[in-house]
């Protein structure tokens, strides 16, 4: 299998980057198969990524409000 090298010198990015190859991996393992391979209509990956999206809205939503609680 190709493995592809990849550095930045920001720490911030690599860190990112580890997360990401490890939740791809763990995919791999929980649905036997990878992104690329995965198929299924247009229109439902449309509703993943809003779902994803919504989700992500509550937890800044929650995270603004911690900030808010801590002046």
């Amino acid at each position: 299998m190709d493995k592809p090298f990849v550095y930045t010198q920001d720490r911030l990015v690599r860190g990112i980057l580890k997360r990401m190859a490890k939740r791809a991996d763990e995919g791999l393992t929980t649905y036997g198969g990878t992104m690329e391979q995965a198929s299924k209509p247009l229109v439902e990956w449309i509703n993943d990524a809003q779902e994803e999206l919504m989700d992500t809205l509550v937890y800044l939503e929650k995270v603004k409000i911690e900030l808010n609680n801590k002046d």
